[in-house]
Order: structure tokens, then sequence, then C-alpha cells
């Protein structure tokens, strides 16, 4: 790792960066079905109820969200002792490890129950590894553009672990080419080979990186005091949840506008690959150009873009000509903007981070990454059930062809209408975001002259 004239590090090497975002695939692999797929499966196996299921779903993303911010407060709060982050991700390492065979390989006489207490475990285990991990990626450096060169690799093995997910199923010698019980226990067995090692080597090899002085205690209330004073960060946190919330509302009735509305269900094999293709060429372009831009207008942009590819979407029916190229044209060009938008809070949200320690000489890396977690799980769920909520009120249910008018404005609401305003409004508040890569300059500058900001030179925490 080179250092700039101030002692703080500027640049990992190529093999350290590839080291240290390598995890990302095995555990980014392992959550993928945890919402889409393994619901499904549990219900149809075991004969569990959806109203059920999507109890538990909800119960685990309100334990979940108090879990971010616990975890969060709590690897700060140790940020000097046993190891650090580094001990806080691989403790989370080798608990998802331990769980992973009893959730996705499940028992013959498996219930609800038993679908609840391990899914709470694994999502446990998954948050002790997320937020120290997603704190660690802050500290390895305080400049402002080699934190979007680590998101970057990290965002371009999360794309890597979509396309293996999709190619598991397809292994010759599993019975079926189906995502069922039998390729998920493939996957547990995938993970559980590779995440020990990856996660050791990477705790030993990589630096720990930068980090504040020794202070004193400081309470979780007086943590969120502080974070709620932080008026760059509010502004962050809007612009993220009004995006995740364009998202959200656009993805819940997705399925239903290319499959019951427009007929195109049979395609849903080629929307795939061109979604892994055109998420890894939008990484590409995200790289190139967070080299020459700043973050936020990055963000902006890709926004816009995200709004446009919705009125993009919004005028095909099923009797448009070539709609199914014209479908897959509007998914490209949203998946390559919305990739970008997915990736950089992380990589703005150390920026934030340091800003506050700047104000008051606190450490809080792990607390800022894991409101922004908790901000995108939560959005997340909003607008899952704001989008089915309105189409339901118009009367459009799946399959149900041929569509009243009403039904068809009410999913056109939720799948486009609702998105484009919803980026739109995400594009307009980050466009003048005050932490620009010179006044983080000036931030790293300050921080570094009064002992704020300290090079950890040994290898491991």
């Amino acid at each position: 790792m080179s250092t700039s004239p101030s002692g703080s590090p500027k640049r990992l090497s190529w093999p350290l960066l590839v080291l240290f975002a390598l995890p990302t695939l095995p555990m980014y692999l392992l959550r993928g079905p945890a919402f889409s797929i393994l619901p499904a499966l549990y219900s149809e196996r075991f004969s569990i109820s959806l109203g059920t299921m999507a109890a538990v779903l909800l119960l685990v993303r309100v334990f979940d969200g108090a879990l971010d911010v616990g975890i969060g407060w709590a690897t700060d709060a140790t940020r000097h002792r046993w190891g650090g982050r580094k001990s806080w991700f691989l403790a989370g390492s080798l608990l998802t490890v331990a769980c992973i065979f009893q959730l996705y390989v499940p028992p013959a006489n498996a219930d609800a129950m038993y679908f609840a207490l391990w899914f709470f475990i694994a999502y446990f285990a998954w948050t002790v590894n997320e937020i120290p991990y997603g704190a660690w990626s802050v500290e390895l450096t305080t400049d402002y553009r080699e934190r979007s060169r680590i998101t970057v690799a990290r965002q371009y093995f999360n794309v890597a672990s979509g396309a293996l997910l999709g190619l598991i199923p397809l292994l010759w010698f599993l019975p079926t080419s189906d995502m069922n019980f039998d390729a998920l226990r493939v996957l547990a067995w995938m993970v559980a080979l590779t995440l020990p090692p990856i996660s050791v080597l990477c705790v030993i090899c990589v630096p720990a990186g930068v980090h504040g002085p020794r202070t004193q205690r400081h309470s979780l209330v007086d943590s969120f005091k502080a974070i709620r004073a932080n008026k760059a960060f509010i502004r962050f946190l809007v612009a993220s949840g009004l995006a995740g919330l364009g998202d959200a509302v656009g993805a819940a009735v997705g399925f239903l506008v290319l499959d019951s509305y427009l007929g195109l269900g049979a395609a849903i094999g080629m929307v795939l690959l061109q979604w892994g293709v055109s998420a890894m060429i939008g990484v590409g372009v995200a790289e190139f150009l967070l080299k020459r831009f700043e973050k936020h207008k990055v963000f902006a942009g890709s926004a816009f873009g995200c709004a446009l590819c919705y009125m993009g979407f919004a005028p095909l029916q099923p009797d448009t000509p070539h709609v199914l190229v014209l479908y897959l044209l509007c998914s490209f060009a949203h998946t390559m903007f919305y990739i970008v938008i997915d990736m950089l809070p992380q990589a703005m949200v150390g920026d934030l981070a340091d800003f506050d320690l700047m104000k008051s000489g606190v450490q809080r890396n792990a607390q800022y990454v894991s409101v922004l977690t908790f901000v995108r799980k939560a959005t997340f769920g909003i607008g899952t059930s704001l989008s089915l909520l309105v189409v339901s009120q118009f009367g459009f249910e799946a399959k149900g062809a041929p569509y009243a008018t009403a039904a068809i404005v009410g999913l056109k609401i939720s799948a486009f209408a609702m998105p484009f305003c919803f980026f739109m409004l995400a594009a307009l508040v980050i466009w003048a975001f005050p932490i620009t890569a010179r006044r983080h300059a000036v931030i790293q500058q300050r921080n570094a002259r009064l002992g704020r900001a300290i090079v950890e030179s040994r290898l491991a925490a």
C-alpha cells in the first residue's frame, strides 16, 4: 500500500485489492437467494403458507434493522480491542459457515419455526460479517478516489456472484436445471469451502488501514445525536433512500410486467443474461467516470438515467412491435445506471464519517455504515409493500388477462411512474451534495494534523 506525503495510505496494490474484495463473492452468492428463492422453496416443500412466510420475513427485517445499528456501535466500541474490524469480520464469516447447511439444506421435518429460527441466525451471522467489512473498506484509505476504486472492486465480485448463482442449476451432475434444494446444497458447499480460507487470507494479508485515536467510551444515544447533526449525511441518506424506493417499487412488480402483462415470461433467461452483461459493463463505466468526476455527480447522473429508462418502459404494450427487443434495450440501460447507484453509497459513506471525526474527534465508521445499511433495507421493504398495495388497489391480478384499463394504469403507476419520480427526486437531492473531492481533502488534512487519522502499519490488526 502506497502512502501520501502526510502518511495516510492512498492506494492498495492490485493483489491486495482483489484479495480484499474477494469475500464479496461467496457472501453475496449465499445471500442472493435468501429473500427471493428460499421462502418459495420452503413454502412449496414444507407446505408453509405464504402469509406465514411473509410474517417471518417482516420480523427478520425489523430484527435486522435493529441489529445493524447495534453491531455498528459494538464494532466501533471495540475498535482497539480483540483485533478490531478484522476479528468481527472473521467471526461473521465462520458463523455464516456454521449455519448455512441448516438453512439451505433443511431436514425432511422442517417447518415454519425451523425456517424462522435458522433465518434469524443466518442474518445475525451475515450482519456480523457485513458491518465491520464495510467499515474496514472505509478505513483502508482516507483518499476520496481510492475509496471509489475499492467499492468498484467489490461490486465486480457482487455482479459475478449473480452470474454464478444462475449457473449453479445448470451443473451436469444435478438432476434438473431448476433452482431447488439440490442446487442450494451445492451453493452451501461452495460457500463453506471458500469463505473461511478467503477470509483468513484477507485478515492476514490486507492492512487494517487508517483508524482514529483511542477515545472515551461513547453511548449509542450520543452517536445518534452526532449522526443526526451531520446534515450532509442526512442529505445523503435521503438521496439513497429515494433511489432505494425507486428500485424497490419497480422491482416489486417487474415480473408482473414481464410475464403477466407483456407475456414475455418465457424470455426470463434472456433477461437474466442481459442483466449480468449490462451490470458488468455498468461497473466498468462507473470505474471510468469515478476517476474523472465527483461521486455525487455520478450518483445524480445515474439516478437521472434510471428515471429516463422508466419513461422508455412505460409505452410498451403486449402488441408493440419487437416488444422483447425494446424491453431488453431499456432493461440493459436501466441495469447499467442502477448498478452505479447500488455501489456508490458505500464509496461515499466514509467521507461523511471523516467529517464527523473532524467535528467530534470520535470515529464512528461502522455506525455510519450500519445506518446506511438500515436505510437501504428499510426502503426496500417499504417500496415493495407500497408498490404491491398500489397495484392491488387498481385490481391487477397475476395471470388475470385480459386486464381492465384501470388495472393496467395501476400497474404502470407502480412499475414506471413511481420509480421515475423517486429517481428524479434522488438526483435533485444529491446534486448539491457538499462533500466534494476538494472539501474532503481539507477534512483529511485537518484530521491528520489533529492526530485523528492514524496509519496501521502492521499487516494484521
